[in-house]
């Protein structure tokens, strides 16, 4: 069983990962966002959010990206893997400045047909406001959790420092 939950601060590369991840192991890859943003960058209620979220990781084999601690308990327990995608703030900065403007210009549609705008990049609700607010903590975070790996102990922890480590762990998965 394959069940591998990709963690990280906002903008590490979860998503990109795991979509990499879950094709090489022939399985789904399911973004938390997906599962949280209503159009109009509405917040799904948190019941509704965690009974889907806990549907979805009931089901065979996956590849779940996110942070959402509202829903740790349905996914967690299941997983038999944490992939943490612990990179520099620069590295992580610059790949969320990057993608967010590239995002803004292209409009390119997200999270169940929401776009990026110029108003939302400059708003206190900014995904760069957030990555401020969430950088450190996060990283703190799951370095108290990698730390004490013993809490589920038939999990394997992997932390991975740089994209090239990423692509080096990439390589080894098989479905």
């Amino acid at each position: 069983m394959q069940r591998l939950v990709i963690l990280g601060c906002t903008g590490s590369g979860k998503t990109t990962l795991g979509k990499k991840a879950a094709a090489r192991l022939g399985c789904p890859a399911l973004d938390l966002d997906e599962f949280y943003w209503l159009p109009n960058w509405v917040a799904r209620e948190t019941d509704d959010f965690y009974r889907r979220v806990d549907a979805a990781a009931s089901e065979g084999n996956w590849v779940i990206m996110g942070n959402y601690s509202k829903v740790r308990n349905a996914v967690w327990p299941r997983a038999t893997a944490f992939v943490w995608l612990d990179y520099s703030f620069p590295r992580v900065f610059w790949q969320l400045l990057r993608r967010s403007l590239s995002r803004v210009i292209d409009q390119n549609r997200i999270c169940n047909g929401n776009t990026e705008s110029w108003r939302k990049f400059f708003s206190r609700d900014s995904i760069m406001v957030w990555f401020f607010k969430t950088f450190h903590k996060r990283r703190r975070e799951y370095g108290e959790i990698f730390a004490a790996a013993g809490h589920l102990p038939s999990v394997t922890y992997i932390r991975l420092k740089s994209p090239k480590q990423a692509d080096e762990w990439l390589s080894t998965l098989k479905e």
